[in-house]
């Protein structure tokens, strides 16, 4: 019973829960954060109901180009299933800290649709987060081009320019690494020479890579539709931060977004709280080269990610996979 109760997941769930809370609390403390300057946002409805359009769409979007990636394996479902799952993966990820995530309950319900293709389906989740941080940025190098005439002439951009160009080449080196290993690995049948079991696990992504090499042109769409995903989330983020009186200039407000939502990712606490806001705080805080209570609005733009996030609890509650799997049937 001890051991059932404390299993491994729930203790690091409770450290990473611990380790949110510490973060707030010297947030809170330094004055970076300021929870009842967050109300402001609803006194203020004609610019943050527009900003929650905005992360909205990015939402819907972002499912847009998850069904571009499952139509170049050959997996035909129609939009508005995989809308729909977008949806309640994006409730799943934003709404419960500790949950399996956004991207399992995506795999399990398409997995749950199909009767083939159902490996290349579960790659698609992977390819689509691959393209996400694609579009993260590629919004940071096209803003970092802006930044020198908008910073503070006391700021230090070089550091975060550096890191941006950074990030730029080694996804670039990255990519072109991983064709010419695949290119390699064809051209002289590696795979031959690996055991039977590693082989039967590595077809799958061999047969998935092949797929979106031969639909390349659609790689291309995703890597647009990324890129304006992630440039509309960011206009809803810059136009919460106008609310606020104290917030640094569009174009620092967009790279220390970028980089929050960057920073999000790492599975540090859950959903990435007090650890988005404590980079954005201080990318704003030294690029503007003043202090401000700058987490406030990373928090605001997580309170207003909760918000639309609401119909996909009630698309998960109103989902009905029988029904959705004979509309992807009629596809296939």
């Amino acid at each position: 019973m001890f051991r059932s109760l404390f299993k491994k997941s729930h203790v690091l769930l409770l450290i990473k829960l611990s380790l949110a809370v510490v973060l707030v609390w010297v947030l809170l403390n330094s004055g970076q954060l300021d929870f009842r300057s967050i109300l402001v946002v609803f006194d203020n409805l004609d610019l943050f109901i527009p900003a929650l359009v905005c992360l909205f769409l990015g939402i819907v979007i972002s499912g847009f180009r998850w069904w571009l990636l499952l139509r170049a394996t050959g997996n035909n479902i129609p939009l508005g299933t995989v809308l729909n799952l977008q949806l309640i993966g994006s409730f799943f990820s934003t709404w419960l800290p500790g949950a399996a995530g956004g991207d399992a309950i995506r795999g399990v319900q398409v997995f749950r649709l199909l009767k083939n293709g159902r490996s290349t389906a579960l790659l698609s989740i992977v390819a689509d987060r691959v393209f996400a941080m694609i579009g993260l940025i590629s919004i940071a190098v096209l803003v970092s081009f802006l930044l020198p005439k908008a910073i503070s002439p006391d700021a230090d951009i070089f550091q975060y320019a550096g890191l941006i160009h950074m990030l730029a080449y080694v996804l670039i080196g990255g990519m072109v690494f991983g064709l010419v290993g695949i290119y390699l690995a064809l051209r002289y049948s590696v795979i031959d020479y690996l055991p039977i079991k590693i082989r039967h696990y590595l077809h799958p992504f061999g047969v998935t890579t092949l797929m979106y090499l031969r639909a390349w042109p659609t790689l291309l769409l995703c890597l647009a539709v990324s890129v304006l995903a992630t440039g509309i989330v960011i206009i809803g983020m810059i136009t919460i931060a106008s609310i606020f009186p104290y917030a640094a200039n569009p174009q620092i407000t967009a790279i220390a977004g970028v980089f929050g939502n960057l920073f999000s990712v790492i599975p540090i606490t859950p959903g990435g709280v007090g650890v988005g806001e404590s980079v954005f705080s201080r990318v704003c805080a030294e690029l503007a080269a003043r202090a401000a209570p700058f987490a406030t609005i990373y928090f605001s733009f997580r309170v207003g990610m909760l918000i639309v996030n609401i119909p996909g609890m009630i698309v998960s509650l109103f989902y009905s996979t029988a029904r959705h799997r004979k509309k992807a049937d009629t596809l296939n």
